[in-house]
């Protein structure tokens, strides 16, 4: 993949995969319009997020969630001193606990990530290593759930229209499904197609035998696509494999969710 990516030609959902499977540990910049985001890995894994647009900022984010009121955020807002972060301020007033500081920092981080996944215009840059000490807070989170949830949200069919062009492909699970279902939190829905995949249908035989809506199905085969989990060919395809193999996706099963972990307590408080 070319640096920097160009977003028209290649989605940012499509650079953070290539950069999880790579297991690359440095920084992604994304300038959109007039701001600048930036999404860290390490491992391969998204540990974090920052962006200079003031509605991405935690005490907005919380308003909008009406997590916190209109008063407190006020009054910490006017209490902030440099080198201090407005979580610290919340803690320390007591308007949250440092569990839920560290569930609203991950929403935070998700909603900024999120946010990079529709842009179809502007580049995105990849800087090689960790990020200097004390600039960022590094986050457990699940990343191939962090791909499924931010594509589920994409209004644009481009991408994933021109992974699937034709009813007649076939498709397939790489890893048994039990082991995928490991790495997502799923509805009913979704795992049905999830083990519909087994067998190696047809798009259209899938699009015929799902209560998923046909966009939400593109979208979520999309997601697997991109994780190396789902294998697309013209021809017959063989059963899915019983256990993993060598050419499996470089993918390690995490706790499904996106939970607040001691470690991640020690980092933020």
């Amino acid at each position: 993949m070319a640096d920097p990516a160009d977003l028209a030609k290649t989605p940012f959902p499509l650079v953070l995969a290539h950069h999880f499977h790579r297991r690359s540990t440095g920084t992604l910049t994304v300038r959109t319009g007039p701001f600048l985001k930036r999404v860290y890995l390490k491992g391969g894994a998204a540990v974090f997020a920052a962006s200079d647009d003031r509605n991405d900022r935690l005490g907005e984010l919380l308003v909008r969630r009406d997590v916190l009121g209109l008063p407190d955020f006020l009054t910490a807002s006017r209490s902030m001193v440099r080198g201090k972060r407005f979580g610290t301020v919340l803690v320390e007033r007591g308007l949250l606990t440092p569990t839920q500081l560290v569930w609203a920092v991950k929403e935070q981080v998700k909603e900024i990530v999120f946010s990079l996944f529709p842009i179809s215009a502007g580049s995105c840059h990849y800087t090689e290593g960790a990020a200097g000490e004390g600039e960022i807070i590094t986050l457990s989170i699940n990343t191939p759930e962090l791909l499924r949830q931010g594509v589920s949200r994409m209004d644009s069919a481009n991408g994933a229209l021109e992974a699937f062009p034709d009813p007649a492909l076939r498709l397939r699970l790489n890893r048994p499904a039990e082991e995928v279902m490991g790495l997502f939190v799923l509805d009913p829905k979704e795992a049905q197609v999830l083990f519909a995949l087994q067998a190696g249908p047809c798009v259209s035989d899938l699009c015929s035998g799902t209560r998923l809506r046909h966009f939400d199905l593109l979208k979520f085969l999309w997601a697997l696509k991109i994780l190396g989990l789902l294998a697309v060919a013209a021809g017959s395809l063989p059963a899915s494999p019983r256990s993993s193999d060598a050419s499996a996706a470089n993918l390690e099963a995490d706790p499904g969710d996106f939970g607040v972990t001691e470690e991640d307590l020690k980092d933020l408080i």
